[in-house]
């Protein structure tokens, strides 16, 4: 053991600690861009498993496992390829949209985009509200929410609010299912979101409420949801909600979690990605 470090060391220079540097950011970047999909899920599990297997295999000298493991190693690289391909897709579509922040790094885009988020969402739940329509919001923060994006009408269109009510105008075909708003675009309409089973009974909340808490317990995105039997104003974060809000109360709540970038508990000294439930 002694002499395999002191060859590494006499092999350590400043090439080798640039080469580390890259892999390690390189690592980040991808474990960034996937955090909160549902590749991540996939990855802890595929990460799980291959750990396993390689500790049996040395534990109990197992040959055709460690065969397998030093001779199959591009095979087994070019399955999880297969596996991942959706979600290479979705991480390459992402690589390009966030290519444009190269353009102008100083410029104030992002905070007129969120306040025209803001403006918008909090006035439209506010209209929706008054004339008891339904509606859910979802705004999408550092986790990417392509996979849900995917389940509904592609619209790509500056954000308004005169366009999020001709959405949830309740004769359009678009009104049941949600609309996922990253900045001042929206996305999609008419998304399927996953359902929260954690809801107690006695609560009785609708499917709109329900699918709202499931895209937050599941990624760190914030949904705003507007009863059509109360015309009450929720808000969804971190799988919790705040029902009874005005939509004074939901901006100053938007504005506060999207300026202070208000998150989740995560177990400390672990990334975000690796803590997620």
């Amino acid at each position: 053991m002694s002499e395999q470090l002191g060859y590494l060391a006499s092999q350590f220079n400043f090439l080798a600690f640039l080469q580390i540097l890259f892999v390690a950011v390189l690592f980040h970047a991808v474990l960034t861009l996937i955090r909160n999909t549902q590749a991540d899920i996939v990855l802890r599990g595929a990460v799980v498993i291959f750990v396993l297997v390689i500790v049996v295999g040395r534990a109990f000298d197992l040959t055709l496992i460690n065969w397998l493991l030093e001779n199959a190693l591009p095979s087994i690289i070019l399955v999880v390829a297969v596996i991942f391909a959706p979600e290479l897709r979705r991480l390459l579509e992402r690589v390009g949209r966030t290519g444009g922040m190269f353009a102008n790094p100083f410029s104030s885009a992002e905070d007129t985009a969120t306040r025209d988020m803001v403006a918008a969402v909090s006035g439209a739940a506010g209209a929706l509200s008054r004339r008891s329509w339904g509606g859910l919001m979802v705004l999408e923060r550092s986790g990417g929410l392509d996979e849900f994006v995917d389940t509904g009408t592609r619209v790509d269109a500056a954000i308004s609010e005169d366009l999020l009510m001709a959405i949830f105008y309740p004769n359009s075909e678009l009104h049941d299912g949600a609309v996922i708003i990253l900045g001042n675009v929206i996305l999609a309409a008419g998304c399927v979101l996953p359902i929260s089973e954690a809801v107690e009974p006695e609560r009785h909340l609708g499917t709109r409420h329900r699918a709202g808490l499931g895209i937050t317990d599941e990624t760190d995105a914030i949904a705003v949801i507007v009863s059509e039997e109360t015309g009450s104003i929720s808000l969804a974060m971190n799988g919790r909600l705040r029902r009874g809000l005005t939509a004074d109360e939901l901006r100053r709540r938007l504005q506060a979690i999207f300026r202070h970038g208000v998150r989740g508990p995560s177990i400390q000294g672990l990334p975000a990605w690796l803590t997620r439930r």
